[in-house]
């Protein structure tokens, strides 16, 4: 049977969706986060950016999106802190957290 390969970049950025998801879960106490699902990452060509696209609009509170880029942009470093203990890689990437852009 004929397989797909993917390329470093799509396997990568699918590991961080997983793991992003289990931090904000777990280990992120915030609760302008709870209930947030990240959608897709995507990466740069070079692999130093990453653009987490998230949505909100299942969570289960009543919070404003400025007060989840406020918490997001609070729980970056510590986010990337936890990504550099769980991913087997040299470089972590800059994480750049932006809405899904499909509109509901």
């Amino acid at each position: 049977m004929y397989s797909q390969d993917f390329s470093r970049s799509d396997r990568l950025s699918d590991q961080i969706r997983t793991e992003i998801s289990a931090i904000l879960r777990e280990e992120v106490k915030d609760p302008r986060l709870k209930g947030l699902t990240i959608i897709k990452v995507k990466l740069s060509k070079d692999i130093k950016q990453a653009f987490i696209f998230f949505s909100a609009f299942n969570s289960f509170s009543e919070i404003k999106l400025e007060d989840v880029f406020i918490g997001l942009s609070k729980a970056k470093g510590f986010i990337r802190k936890l990504l550099g203990q769980r991913l087997k890689v040299k470089r972590i990437p800059e994480l750049f957290f932006e809405t899904d852009e499909i509109n509901f």
